[in-house]
């Protein structure tokens, strides 16, 4: 059994707001002035219980509440810098709605600074690489995709990188399509989750959109014309093995697309989604594609390969990337 823990790796699709420590969500509830409870880490995970991804998101009411401020999302920035570093990943694009707290006062351009404060003090802290990402949402308002593109460009100089559209598969992502349409005209890179609890026609609607990259797309397997269309169009699918699993998006890991996928010449790669909400991490998920599939060496690292071409990050960052994660899976021979 190989130890990832020890080699180089990157994370595409990994949620800020699933990605907090139980320990922190306690210290942010003092902070509210409210009791923790006596089972704040057990709430904080999902259920192993858990039968789908509505269930899985679920998890998220408890604690949401009190990460819609400034200093809490400073923190989990910050802290996911430590926890991706220490799991040796070199490079992470983490993403969030920053629109989702405006109702309750807490303005979105407050939330884009203070995480993006937060990963630079994390990234200074331990020498991690980063971009940010941000995500409209399928159940809003079309104008608040307008927004967070606009949002999105603003901020692009200081870290973000790109935008997304998260959220229920069951509200066509055509609808936010004069958003999506902006970002093209901006040149902000586009990723969209579909297809994870949704169809294979999710998946096609999303390349339709401008998406170069897809969150998860697993069930595009179910329809070779769209995995036929990604592979000719060179997208990059971003799958979490462990996040499919725990919300039944798939039944067991042997009916998990990715192994086909990547033998097959697609671009696929590992990540984690919410590794808060999850107690994962990505190497765990390596170690899982080790079992389940027999993933050689070899195939881990065209699957990196495809993580650093897809990555929303700047060519220099992305030699850099290149030659670390060769040095880390590949060591030269020591001098004799």
């Amino acid at each position: 059994m190989t130890d990832f823990t020890r080699l180089a790796k990157v994370d595409l699709h990994v949620h800020l707001d699933g990605s907090l420590r139980p320990g922190t969500i306690a210290d942010l509830i003092r902070a509210a002035g409210k009791p923790v409870p006596d089972d704040v880490e057990h709430r904080c995970r999902v259920s192993p219980q858990c039968r789908s991804l509505h269930e899985f998101l679920d998890t998220f009411v408890f604690f949401y509440p009190y990460i819609g401020n400034a200093a809490a999302l400073h923190r989990a920035a910050r802290e996911l810098c430590a926890d991706q570093a220490a799991d040796h990943v070199a490079y992470f694009e983490t993403r969030f709605a920053p629109t989702l707290w405006t109702a309750s006062g807490f303005p979105a351009e407050e939330a884009v600074e203070a995480a993006l404060a937060g990963l630079a003090e994390g990234a200074a802290e331990t020498g991690v690489k980063w971009g940010l990402i941000l995500c409209g949402v399928r159940t809003s308002p079309p104008a608040t995709t307008i927004a967070t593109v606009k949002l999105a460009h603003r901020y692009f100089p200081e870290g973000v990188v790109g935008v997304d559209l998260a959220g229920d598969e069951r509200h066509p992502a055509a609808a936010h399509a004069a958003g999506l349409a902006l970002a093209r005209k901006l040149d902000i890179p586009i990723t969209l989750h579909a297809g994870e609890a949704g169809p294979a026609a999710n998946v096609r609607e999303a390349l339709d959109l401008g998406a170069v990259r897809i969150g998860h797309g697993i069930h595009a397997a179910d329809d070779p014309s769209v995995v036929e269309r990604a592979r000719v169009t060179g997208t990059t699918f971003e799958m979490c093995l462990t996040s499919n699993l725990q919300t039944a998006s798939v039944r067991s890991i042997g009916e998990h697309p990715f192994a086909a996928f990547l033998r097959s010449n697609v671009r696929v790669t590992l990540n984690t989604d919410d590794p808060g909400v999850q107690g994962s991490t990505l190497s765990q998920d390596y170690a899982l594609a080790e079992s389940a599939f027999g993933i050689t060496r070899e195939e881990f690292l065209q699957s990196l390969a495809y993580s650093v071409d897809a990555a929303f990050a700047d060519d220099s960052v992305k030699k850099d990337l290149k030659h670390l994660i060769e040095n880390s899976w590949n060591p030269p021979e020591p001098r004799r």
